[in-house]
């Protein structure tokens, strides 16, 4: 099957256009967040108080999703919990639920080894796959190594990679988080316990900056240290996840959906010392096996519409597919999304100003393949509709932290940092603010959509791509196991799920009783 000829959007950070476009935004942040707290002043009460489910409920919908070792697209997995979301779609009162259909190649992977061998002995190191790199047969990989730092171009024009297995480490940016607050100054810091301060930092594991993901559908990323040794006749890589806090080595990414041409495996932050030290003694070799297939396969968007008193929406929005158990990512955002269904259906439709747009997409995992082939094919009709897109990812997930004898991670007592990118608009950052200081909402920064000079980081980032007028509340948060074999049902605080939900329903009321002039 042939990948997607029109490319997804492209995600990729850079500290350069971060710290550029920071300066720019810095004067607007403080006339938006002025205006919008003179505006929160006078926003009134709705007339229907709205109820979330209880934690049991929550929790039922969470344990259901979760239930599967993985929800990967195009999977038999993927498809069970698709079915599931559209009968309780079905069940809890949407109208002409869709479950629509798209194509994709399920790159599946089946067994992995590394092993380096030396004059003296053969090593094998602990190493978990590159997702959608090229497969090997039984036997393997084998050739000699060569390390190359962090895989710049000078690290290139240095050594020779033609026919050699290329050693190299992955950065991942650490934002001084603290600091950055004290200077940038965003909408809103809710942190009620205060445990954000001047030293707070905040690694940015989703981001590989020196293997950033190719847009579906695109070329690839020239930069990249991936095809930087593909380019120069590298036959293999072993990627080091050398700023990963701890030394996991089941990162899934990156998620673009791009099938590469070589094989390529991640080893963990400490096992890679010993294979960095091994790579640059003489005649070491490398062996890497790879196996498994790749095979045509469908996904599904699922959506359907609570009517209300007029065609103007609310979308209410997350993804359904996880790399593993994925509890953070994506359970918690398909079990909020189910909790609004549940909580406005039993709102009298006369009491229900605005429609309501449920959707879940697929493939988020997949370059956002889903969001974009949604919004591509409504923008232009029932899009025009939505008035906002509450996006909703990774809720309640818990912190962790090095710890620094195991090198595993160590749950802490608060919940993971994260962000609510909001569309510049007072009047929908009032609301949020409103929503985040009556419901005490722990350790999420409000700021503005283009806060890191990229689209919004998660699945609202894919819609406003394809949709540039389309207004986004897009809440997420960050913990250092997305993405990982970690991100399990233990890492979420259930204590915090109807409190959340609590919120998230009392901010759709709000933004029900806007009308067309915004008028709040």
């Amino acid at each position: 099957m042939n990948q997607k000829k029109e490319p997804l959007t492209e995600f990729k950070l850079s500290k350069e256009n971060f710290i550029s476009n920071l300066f720019k935004i810095i004067p607007e942040m403080e006339r938006v967040r002025t205006k919008a707290e003179e505006i929160l002043l006078d926003i009134q009460e709705p007339g229907t108080r709205v109820l979330a489910p209880d934690l049991e409920i929550i929790l039922g919908d969470l344990e259901k999703i979760c239930s599967l070792p993985h929800r990967r697209i195009g999977t038999e997995e993927a498809h069970e919990i698709e079915n599931f979301i559209e009968k309780q779609c079905k069940e809890l009162g949407l109208k002409n639920v869709k479950k629509e259909p798209f194509e994709l190649i399920n790159w599946v992977a089946t067994n992995w080894k590394l092993s380096i061998i030396t004059k003296d002995e053969t090593i094998e190191i602990p190493c978990f796959y590159v997702l959608n790199t090229e497969f090997t047969d039984k036997k393997g990989l084998m050739a000699p190594l060569v390390y190359v730092g962090t895989g710049r171009e000078r690290d290139f024009k240095r050594n020779d990679v033609k026919d050699k297995i290329v050693v190299a480490d992955i950065e991942f940016p650490t934002l001084p988080l603290g600091k950055l607050l004290d200077t940038a100054k965003p909408y809103y810091i809710s942190d009620p316990t205060q445990s954000i301060d001047e030293f707070t930092e905040m690694t940015l594991t989703f981001a590989l900056l020196n293997f950033p993901p190719q847009p579906l559908g695109g070329l690839p990323i020239s930069d990249s240290v991936y095809w930087r040794a593909v380019d120069r006749g590298a036959l293999g890589l072993i990627l080091i996840l050398r700023d990963y806090p701890s030394n996991i080595n089941s990162h899934w990414g990156p998620y673009d959906g791009s099938m590469k041409p070589v094989p390529a495996l991640y080893v963990g932050k400490y096992d890679g010392m010993k294979v960095r030290e091994l790579a640059k003694s003489p005649n070491s070799q490398g062996n890497i096996i790879l196996e498994g297939y790749k095979e045509k396969s469908k996904a599904n968007n699922i959506w359907g519409i609570l009517p209300g008193q007029s065609d103007e929406m609310i979308m209410v929005s997350s993804h359904h597919d996880s790399a593993f158990k994925g509890a953070s990512e994506d359970g918690t955002g398909v079990a909020m999304v189910l909790a609004q269904l549940r909580a406005w259906a039993k709102i009298p439709i006369e009491k229900r100003p605005k429609s309501l747009l449920f959707l879940l997409t697929a493939g988020h995992l997949y370059g956002g393949i889903g969001a974009e082939t949604f919004t591509r094919k409504y923008k232009d009709s029932i899009l025009k509709n939505v008035m906002v897109d509450l996006n909703l990812e990774h809720m309640c997930a818990k912190e962790v932290e090095e710890n620094s004898e195991t090198h595993d991670f160590k749950l802490t007592d608060n919940l993971a940092i994260g962000a609510v990118f909001l569309s510049q608009d007072e009047v929908l950052i009032a609301h949020t603010l409103k929503a985040f200081k009556e419901n005490k909402i722990e350790r999420m920064i409000l700021i503005p959509d283009n806060f890191f000079a990229t689209p919004p980081i998660g699945e609202a980032g894919h819609f406003v791509a394809q949709c540039p007028d389309l207004k986004v509340i897009h809440w997420i948060r960050s913990p250092y196991y997305l993405l990982t074999d970690e991100d399990t049902l233990d890492k979420i605080d259930f204590n915090k799920l109807n409190p959340t939900a609590q919120c998230v329903a009392d901010l759709i009321n709000s933004l029900m009783y806007l009308n067309a002039n915004k008028k709040y």
